[in-house]
Formats: C-alpha cells, structure tokens, sequence
C-alpha cells in the first residue's frame, strides 16, 4: 500500500469500470468499498472515479501526464490482487511520465 502516497503526484485520474453484480467483479467491488475514502483522504485533487455497468468487464485505467493511459482488466481477481494491480499502474507513473516526449 506504500503506493498511495504517490497518486496525488505521479497519477491524473484512477477510473474503475464494473458490474454491479458479476462474480468476475466482485474484487474490484471489494477493493473499491475497503479503499475509496482512504485513497480519496490522501489524493482529494486526483479524480477517482467509479463506473458501473450491467455486464461491464471489469478494469482500472490510470491516466498519467500528457493523457497517456494504461488500462489492467480485473476479471475474477480478489480485492488483494486489485490492489497489488493498482498499486504496479501508480509505481509504473515515474517511468511513464519520463518517456513522454517533450520533458
């Protein structure tokens, strides 16, 4: 969980796409109703934003700078591996944000 202290530098937007009800989201329900306010309380300026759907596969998408983004699907995975999976996108900011050109 030390990459929560990085979202608010290195991250744009963190944005969840669900099924309210699939078993294949249940991870990424979990993670998102155990984490929110805590991610939320130490990065209020970086959009979270939560996105539910009927049949939706599920996924998270980091936007880093410049627009650049990167998306991980989450189907069938535990809230823990949610979070390992979150927490590699946010870690992966520093590289991402260098190899843009222009900087």
């Amino acid at each position: 969980m030390s990459y929560r202290s990085a979202i608010a530098k290195n991250i744009r937007e963190l944005r969840f796409v669900m099924c309210q009800q699939s078993p294949a989201s249940m991870g990424a329900r979990q993670f998102i109703a155990k984490n929110y306010l805590d991610i939320k309380s130490q990065a209020p300026a970086t959009p979270f934003i939560v996105r539910e759907c009927h049949g939706a596969q599920p996924n998270v998408m980091v936007r880093y700078d410049f627009g650049v983004e990167k998306r991980v699907y989450l189907n069938e995975l535990t809230a823990d591996e949610v979070d390992q999976a979150v927490g590699e996108l946010v870690l992966d900011a520093d590289s991402v944000n260098a190899a843009v050109p222009g900087q």
